[in-house]
């Protein structure tokens, strides 16, 4: 997976893809949502993902979330995210995963 990369000053979810061409129509999505990305990978998601996400908790604890796309969580991920009490979103359909932000970003506001 490529190194994730700072994008909108550093403040917003964590997006995480398959492949370039999915994370692309992620990216668009999100932007056209108005949703604000920290931070894109590719691949499974990882634990040292969660703890990036987890960064969020200082700024803005709402975007303490990943966003993925079409990939699978490793156990250690998931376990990480609980106990960093990080949100991980997983969808195989960019519909759907937006539809599970929306309802936790309605939840938490």
């Amino acid at each position: 997976a490529k190194a994730a990369s700072e994008v909108n000053g550093g403040i917003g979810v964590y997006a995480v893809a398959s492949t370039l061409g999915s994370l692309e129509a992620l990216l668009e999505f999100l932007k056209t949502s108005k949703i604000p990305v920290s931070a894109v990978n590719l691949g499974p998601i990882h634990k040292r993902d969660v703890i990036k996400a987890g960064i969020m908790h200082e700024h803005k604890p709402e975007f303490a979330t990943i966003l993925a796309f079409d990939v699978p969580v490793t156990k250690e991920a998931a376990d990480q995210a609980k106990e960093a009490n990080v949100k991980i979103f997983t969808a195989e359909i960019i519909y759907h995963l937006f539809d599970k932000f929306t309802a936790y970003m309605a939840e938490v506001k």
